[in-house]
């Protein structure tokens, strides 16, 4: 299981952009998140033309199976729709690695007993603005 934000694991934040402008105040090499929508697909299209690796956050299976399409090499998902979307992704064979969005170590059993691929705590994902 992958853990990003853990207390005792080091590992490297996530930038929530908005827009292509906010990529600038981003650090190199790092992990960009944003909405799956459609008002995002430019931003997807820009971030995977320049090979930046990005994280999604979906809520539905189809979202996912888009959002892997789309190069995504994380889907963030709430726990209530985690055990769906990590199913689908293991049956599909997704590269993108399914993370369950929790805010506290107490409910990384609840993705643990789900399978889930890993856990992003929200103190690990920076808003970024333009």
């Amino acid at each position: 299981m992958l853990l990003f934000g853990h207390p005792y694991v080091a590992s490297q934040p996530f930038y929530h952009i908005d827009s292509t402008e906010a990529l600038r105040h981003t650090p190199a090499n790092s992990v960009i998140a944003l909405y799956f929508s459609p008002e995002n697909l430019d931003i997807m299209e820009h971030l995977r033309k320049n090979s930046v690796r990005f994280a999604l956050h979906v809520e539905n299976a189809v979202d996912a199976i888009i959002g892997e399409n789309l190069g995504a090499s994380y889907l963030i998902v709430l726990p209530r729709d985690a055990e769906e979307i990590q199913k689908v992704a293991e049956h599909y064979l997704f590269d993108a690695k399914v993370l369950g969005y929790i805010d506290d170590v107490n409910d990384l059993n609840d993705l643990i007993e789900m399978r889930v691929d890993g856990a992003i705590f929200s103190d690990s994902i920076i808003k970024i603005t333009s």
